[in-house]
């Protein structure tokens, strides 16, 4: 599974090492996505086709090889039409392989794609015969594999990760999973709270229960409700920087369990009435706002992971896929 390894503050200055690529989480937040290393296994091989394959390679020149492994964008882009169905899909893999030709990040090794988009690998991977075939013929059939794999909207045939339905709907799944993925730079940066985005989320929270006592009881007598209601939160143990508008919720897995296991009634479309008579309750029912806009907010992070992974791997086996084909119509 892919990790977040970092926080990008600006991509051009940012040394991305191999199998790195940046991630658009949010507006004004990007991460960086690393990819798990592709072995690329020779001990699956059959030894017979293996020596055809090496005899018909060993018969190539050095140059007629490099001719043999180049396929031009526009190829691989038709290759792509005709092999994933699911138009949020391709639009994806399209936007990732232009992403790699202006940066010329080592995103895919051993492929290469050059300044023009034209797909080829890496010299020192392609002197070794066995792990080219392994390449081609281990390889070279995941793409079919993943996206007959993959389910698909029977009417629009997106996938999941793509349909609009699924979008729409609550979310599911466990918070844990992507806390896991996240260095500890990415966690920080997670619990890193922007005050507008938390009080849209209260304020909604408030008219889906009609808490209309709430902000009055936070607020006071204050005469900007929102303010009050962040002094509120430094009043629960939470730290504020007004000037940055931004909170710090203490980064630990306990505690941000608590938080969310707080919320989980609520994300899971519960009802009950609400009250908020006091300000020990009132502060009680910000906890579980709180609880809410990180649990979406790592959901939203995992839904950007997963389908960056995805889109990574389609681009991966496409380019060895028509490498493959290439090289087995051109030599």
């Amino acid at each position: 599974m892919a990790k977040l390894v970092a926080v990008c503050r600006d991509e051009a200055d940012f040394a991305f090492e191999r199998r790195q690529i940046p991630l658009n989480i949010e507006d004004t937040l990007t991460m960086v996505m690393e990819i798990p290393e592709t072995v690329i296994s020779t001990r699956q091989v059959n030894e017979y086709e293996l020596q055809t394959f090496n005899k018909r390679f060993q018969c190539l020149s050095v140059d007629d090889r490099a001719v043999a492994t180049m396929v031009r964008q526009k190829d691989v882009l038709s290759f792509l039409s005709h092999s994933v169905p699911c138009v949020g899909c391709r639009r994806s893999v399209e936007r990732l392989y232009n992403q790699l030709v202006e940066s010329g990040q080592p995103a895919l090794e051993p492929l290469i794609i050059t300044n023009s988009g034209v797909w080829t690998i890496d010299d020192p991977f392609l002197k070794d015969p066995k792990l080219v075939y392994a390449l081609f013929y281990v390889h070279g059939s995941r793409l079919s594999e993943m996206v007959e794999s993959i389910p698909k909207c029977r009417r629009n045939r997106r996938c999941p990760l793509h349909s609009l339905e699924t979008h729409k709907s609550r979310p599911s799944g466990s918070w844990i999973d992507v806390w896991d993925l996240l260095s500890q730079e990415c966690r920080d940066e997670v619990v890193l709270i922007d005050s507008d985005a938390l009080l849209d989320t209260l304020e909604n929270y408030l008219r889906k229960h009609r808490f209309s006592e709430l902000y009055s009881i936070l607020a006071g007598d204050l005469d900007g409700p929102s303010e009050k209601v962040i002094v509120q939160l430094c009043m629960i143990g939470l730290k504020s920087c007004p000037q940055e508008r931004h909170i710090h919720v203490l980064c630990d897995t306990d505690y941000i369990a608590h938080l969310i296991g707080r919320a989980e009634p609520e994300l899971a479309g519960g009802r009950r009435e609400r009250h908020a008579k006091t300000l020990d309750i009132a502060q009680e029912e910000v906890l579980t706002c709180l609880g809410i806009h990180l649990w979406e907010r790592l959901h939203r992070l995992w839904q950007k992971l997963r389908a960056e992974e995805q889109t990574w791997q389609m681009l991966f086996y496409l380019g060895v896929d028509a490498l493959r084909k290439k090289f087995r119509g051109g030599s």
